[in-house]
């Protein structure tokens, strides 16, 4: 199956959606021929990029793993120390505004803060449980490549490697410089890019509702619902919540 790849929204109503948001404070790129390639891997500039986004991708794999591993610590100490990860090293509201899709103008204010709230909530509760079954796993980035020609996105390959003889699994996170750092904008998980895969449950729900922004937020709650109770399987599938 081919999965197209998501591109982070432009300007204009997404830049105001950001600002609003930022208020009340889940296809790789394309390879390049082999000349191109071989100019391109001897830029400084470029390979300093690569490097610095090697590096970042590795501090995160680490300390999330720390957080996932760390069984002393209850459930909800991890979500806490899983959320302040997610919102120190990934770009939430650019993610929560990508996922909207087309329906990125619907909701009015108050639905916007109320949405990035339970879409944040939603990431905790379900990765935390859905993750916290791993113990001491090996995080491994093996490269990374710019994606563009302005240097502000690269994507990172890695992969986690299991104690208990399970096959390694493939993840690429594509990150997006800010500032003088990056942040997680999508993460790649065996060939699926999760924020694109967040945009079709999201859109899909919207569809089967006529636009009506308060049945994405309903279906959120229910999600949330189910990952608390464990119910991890049921949280991350679709599912329309139809008021039709």
């Amino acid at each position: 199956m081919t999965i197209t790849s998501p591109k982070p929204a432009d300007s204009g109503f997404f830049h105001s959606f950001m600002t609003t948001m930022a208020k009340p404070a889940a296809t790789a790129a394309l390879a390049l021929g082999i000349g191109l390639a071989g100019v391109l891997a001897g830029t400084p500039a470029r390979a300093a990029s690569d490097q610095q986004a090697i590096k970042f991708v590795e501090d995160l794999g680490a300390e999330a793993i720390d957080v996932i591993s760390d069984k002393s610590a209850g459930k909800s100490a991890m979500e806490d120390n899983f959320q302040t990860l997610l919102r120190e090293n990934a770009d939430l509201k650019k993610i929560a505004a990508f996922s909207l899709g087309r329906y990125v103008r619907t909701p009015d204010q108050a639905q916007k803060a109320e949405y990035l709230d339970l879409f944040e909530t939603f990431i905790v509760k379900v990765y935390v449980t859905r993750l916290s079954d791993y113990n001491d796993e090996k995080f491994d980035v093996t490269g990374a490549q710019e994606k563009g020609s302005k240097g502000r996105e690269v994507i990172v390959s890695s992969q986690i490697k299991f104690t208990n003889g399970r096959p390694p699994v493939d993840v690429k996170w594509w990150v997006l410089r800010e500032g003088d750092g990056f942040k997680v904008f999508d993460v790649n998980v065996a060939g699926i890019w999760l924020a694109q895969e967040q945009r079709d449950q999201f859109t899909s729900i919207l569809n089967s509702n006529n636009g009506d922004f308060s049945a994405l937020l309903s279906h959120l709650k229910e999600k949330i619902g189910q990952a608390e109770k464990g119910n991890v399987d049921a949280a991350m599938t679709g599912g329309d919540t139809s008021t039709n």
